[in-house]
C-alpha cells in the first residue's frame, strides 16, 4: 500500500466522520470482522463529536440568551 498523503491539515467535521463510518461498515461487511473494532471505534468517536456539538450549542445559546437579558 502506498502511504497516505497527509496533506487535508482541516479540523474533522461530522460529514468526514459520517463518511469513514460508512467506509468502514463496507469493509467490515466484505472482509469480515477484522475491521469491526475499528469500525466500533469510529461509530464512538462519531457519537461523542455528535454530543460535543450540542453541548457547545447548548451552551451558546444560554450565553446569547444571558447576553440579551443583560442588555
Amino acid at each position: 500500500m502506498t502511504a497516505w498523503p497527509r496533506t487535508d491539515r482541516e479540523p474533522i467535521s461530522e460529514e468526514k466522520l459520517l463518511k469513514a463510518v460508512n467506509i468502514l461498515a463496507d469493509l467490515v461487511e466484505q472482509n469480515g470482522q477484522a475491521f469491526r473494532p475499528l469500525y466500533l471505534s469510529l461509530r464512538q468517536q462519531l457519537a461523542e463529536f455528535r454530543l460535543q456539538q450540542s453541548a457547545e450549542a447548548a451552551l451558546e445559546a444560554i450565553a446569547s440568551q444571558s447576553n440579551a437579558q443583560v442588555a
